[in-house]
């Protein structure tokens, strides 16, 4: 299933290399869904999604990425099962990443440099 994901990156990226000498990273993605109820905004349940990317793609990653960073994630994910230290069964989501991309963060413009006389610009 393809499927692209907004989110904050809960670790710093992970890179490695397969015996065959192909780099890939991986990283956690927080999705925390936000609502408005009567005037107030709420936060939802965070879904925690794993996220692996092959190639140049995970160096970049690796280089440019870090926890908290704000990211888009689009791939093919899919969805497993497995029983954790307690006995709990729990599903886990993965996204094999075919494009990720970096999400400004908004905030108020920066204050621009008035220039007041022809020595001061730097042109």
């Amino acid at each position: 299933m393809n499927i692209s994901v907004k989110g904050n990156l809960g670790s710093d990226p992970d890179l490695k290399f397969s015996k065959n000498n192909t780099a890939y990273c991986n990283f956690s993605l927080a999705y925390t869904p936000r609502k408005q109820v009567n005037g107030e905004w709420q936060d939802g349940e965070t879904m925690w999604f794993k996220v692996v990317a092959f190639g140049t793609k995970a160096e970049a990653i690796a280089d440019t990425f870090k926890k908290g960073d704000t990211v888009l994630v689009t791939g093919e994910m899919a969805q497993s099962t497995y029983t954790d230290k307690e006995g709990k069964e729990k599903t886990s989501m993965e996204i094999t990443a075919k494009d990720v991309g970096l999400v400004p963060k908004l905030g108020k413009p920066k204050e621009q440099k008035q220039f007041t006389s022809r020595e001061e610009t730097p042109w």
